[in-house]
């Protein structure tokens, strides 16, 4: 089993964050009509990827490999930049091992008969950001199915605990207990910050546009593979307001990204999209992470 460090206990550091949570930054205001078009036009893109990615997937792919097609196809979409570089991740990987839920250095894993593989990517579209993960096995996998059912009821069940203030103050631990009651392990725990989720952004045009990332050196492999205009807009805005981790008892209003991400036995998985939450109500944009894709057993020739 890769390692998983337990969430943080509420020492100073904690009450630190949950004060700082509290901020009503300039995202914790509810969306137009407009905009939550906007970035349902981007999410539907984001799956419509990961979809034909998988589709087109076959065992002996690499996960350097798969994110190279990922990227070739966003920009045969139209697509400049994104929030983050495309993320693929197969067998073991899918487990997030601490502090290592990034886009594979070289080609990664090959990808194996009965293996699970997640493919996480986030283009910006007319300015507004679609963050998904969308999760596949090659060939049948009842425990991957068993899984998926269990993240699809998860679902269900968020958009209620959002809508009520009080539930949203504490959804990280309520997400940990549902897990921990069906056998699973919270993989966002090995994440950078516990993050379930974090906030999105309509960018501006240069932002949108903007085709580079930090350089690796002197920025550090994480600061490498995120947007700057992404990392511009989260500083801004301190931070800990934006991301939702153990601590976040802050206002919820806005538009999130959520990635609940379990782990059990030899692998992990997980969805993210995008949840709108306005004052008394919460509702994902579409149903299309819900559709399932099998890959074929058949080696890519």
């Amino acid at each position: 089993m890769a390692a998983l460090t337990n969430p943080p206990t509420p020492d100073s550091a904690g009450r630190f964050i949950r004060w700082l949570s509290r901020r009503r930054t300039a995202s914790a205001t509810q969306l137009s009509p407009a905009d939550i078009e906007g970035f349902r036009r981007a999410q539907a893109l984001a799956f419509d990827c990961a979809q034909a990615t998988a589709a087109e997937m076959r065992p002996g792919w690499t996960e350097g490999q798969t994110q190279a097609w990922m990227t070739t196809w966003l920009r045969g979409h139209g697509v400049k930049t994104w929030l983050h570089k495309p993320i693929v991740a197969f067998a073991a990987r899918t487990l997030a091992p601490d502090a290592e839920w990034a886009p594979a250095k070289g080609e990664g894993l090959t990808l194996g008969d009965a293996d699970v593989a997640i493919l996480d990517c986030s283009p910006i579209v007319d300015g507004f950001t679609g963050d998904i993960a969308y999760t596949v096995s090659v060939g049948e996998n009842p425990e991957l199915r068993k899984a998926q059912d269990f993240l699809s009821d998860l679902r269900a069940q968020l958009p209620g605990h959002f809508a009520d203030p009080q539930q949203a103050a504490g959804v990280f631990d309520w997400v940990t207990e549902q897990m921990s009651a069906a056998g699973y392990q919270n993989a966002v725990n090995g994440y950078v910050g516990h993050v379930l989720g974090h906030r999105v952004y309509r960018h501006g045009r240069l932002a949108s546009a903007f085709p580079y990332f930090l350089p690796e050196r002197p920025f550090g492999y994480m600061l490498s593979w995120h947007a700057p205009g992404f990392l511009l807009k989260i500083v801004s805005r301190l931070v800990l307001p934006e991301e939702l981790g153990p601590f976040h008892t802050g206002p919820k209003t806005g538009i999130w990204a959520m990635e609940p991400h379990l782990r059990i036995g030899t692998f992990g998985a997980k969805f993210e999209e995008l949840l709108v939450v306005e004052d008394g109500n919460a509702y994902w944009l579409d149903d299309k992470s819900q559709q399932r894709i099998e890959i074929p057993n058949t080696p890519t020739a």
